[in-house]
């Protein structure tokens, strides 16, 4: 029994990380896309209730920071518009005005 139980929460977590990699790995850029349209015009509602500072807003710049692929597209990404404390106003609403090299 003991076996058993240890044997599904070792699944679980096996699950649990080739699941994240995956998304990770094999984003598609139209979900990103759909997502991102979906969280831009939220930013200016949510930074007008609560600020910069509040966790809504430090929650949806990390979402959409999560849309762009791993490597120097999603450093670029966060250097131009999560790290500078205005870089979230560039934001364009269309995410293919996002210049090359921040995004898919």
């Amino acid at each position: 029994m003991k076996g058993s139980l240890r044997n599904a929460g070792l699944l679980g977590k096996v699950y649990s990380a080739g699941d994240f990699l995956y998304k990770e790995f094999f984003k598609k850029k139209e979900d990103a896309e759909e997502q991102y349209k979906n969280l831009q015009p939220l930013l200016k509602i949510t930074f007008g209730q609560s600020g910069r500072d509040s966790k809504e807003f430090i929650g949806l710049l990390q979402a959409l920071l999560s849309l762009t692929p791993i490597g120097a597209k999603r450093r670029n990404f966060k250097r131009r518009y999560i790290d500078d404390k205005d870089g979230w106003r560039k934001l364009p609403l269309e995410p293919a005005e996002i210049p090359y090299g921040h995004w898919w």
